[in-house]
């Protein structure tokens, strides 16, 4: 008699259970269908009351948080969101819908570290995700490893070869390599899917003039100028350099307009000065290291090139006594006299 209780208590308490169970499945649907309403309606605080109600009912209801999720991502709720789809990839740690979005709003957030563990385990479980080569490369370029960014990013453009993101950054990271040239392909790659783009011209000049071919970085400055770029203290800096290597006159000009902004600018004169000096125009490049000098007395060594020029120009015994005097200011300048090359 006392197992026949037993046993009808035994399946009262299941079906109890059971009942309980489909009852918090039932709230959880319920609840859910009344947070996609109140979203649709645009209650925002509602919705997401509703959303809380749904997860707390069934927390094992993998549409409730994928929802949720996505309602979090739609108000720029990214750590919020995130969690929800955390929760999915602790009891599946590849989850497909849950990893590749953990991804984007790690990319979102910055979290490069976080980006580069979530798509290492999207390619060790075959998971397709988006650009993940983009991704990745991104995140290698911001963490400063330029050498597994270059990786993931040329294999990126065997994919898609017209994004322009890709190669644009490869052609970054290409620089911080060095290797100007292949940055100088992959900038023209890019101009040739933005014509008219004024940074990209910009940058390539930038590439052009460290590789010291300044005909063809003016080429480029000049055309980011004629399609709108700002023309700041910078620009004007770049365009002025380069133009002092083959047009001296031209260079000078552009940068007298910098001279506007920052008078008596010392690296300023001294380049246009060293130019001169470089064309064996040295009356004038006296000119530009003696005004530095006067600028600043303790310049002993624009007063020493001061001395160099007036020699070169044919005043050996002037320019022997300025060069005394900066020597008497600065006597490391005294080395220079046996030194083939002072610039």
């Amino acid at each position: 008699m006392k197992k026949r209780h037993f046993l009808l208590f035994f399946v009262a308490m299941m079906n109890t259970v059971a009942a309980n169970a489909t009852n918090s499945g039932d709230s959880s649907t319920y609840y859910l269908q009344k947070a996609k309403e109140s979203k649709d309606a645009r209650k925002i605080w509602e919705a997401e009351k509703n959303f809380l109600k749904a997860v707390s009912f069934n927390p094992e209801n993998e549409t409730v948080r994928i929802e949720f999720a996505a309602y979090y991502c739609e108000q720029r709720k990214y750590v919020l969101a995130s969690q929800q789809y955390n929760a999915l990839l602790q009891k599946n740690p590849t989850h497909p819908v849950a990893l590749p979005k953990i991804i984007d709003i790690s990319f979102l957030l910055r979290k490069w570290e976080d980006v580069v563990q979530y798509a290492d385990r999207a390619f060790k479980s075959s998971l397709k995700i988006d650009m993940v080569g983009y991704l990745i490369g991104k995140s290698y370029y911001e963490l400063e490893n330029y050498g597994l960014s270059k990786k993931y990013l040329v294999e990126q453009i065997i994919i898609t070869p017209t994004h322009k993101e890709t190669v644009a950054l490869l052609g970054k990271v290409y620089i911080e390599l060095s290797n100007y040239t292949e940055a100088i392909a992959i900038y023209h790659k890019c101009l040739e899917a933005s014509p008219d783009n004024p940074e990209l011209m910009y940058e390539l000049g930038l590439l052009y003039s460290a590789q010291k071919k300044d005909r063809e970085a003016v080429k480029y400055f000049e055309m980011a100028a004629a399609k709108g770029l700002k023309q700041d203290i910078a620009f004007l800096e770049n365009l002025g350099y380069s133009y002092l290597e083959f047009d001296i006159e031209k260079g000078v000009e552009v940068l007298n307009k910098v001279l506007l902004k920052k008078p008596g600018d010392a690296e300023l004169l001294t380049q246009i000065a060293q130019a001169y000096y470089r064309k064996e125009n040295y009356a004038v490049a006296f000119d530009y290291y003696y005004k530095i000098y006067l600028n600043d007395n303790k310049n002993a060594k624009s007063l020493y090139m001061s001395g160099v020029s007036l020699i070169r120009k044919g005043d050996k015994t002037k320019g022997q006594y300025v060069c005394d005097q900066a020597i008497a200011i600065d006597p490391s300048l005294a080395q220079l006299k046996s030194s083939k090359s002072i610039l």
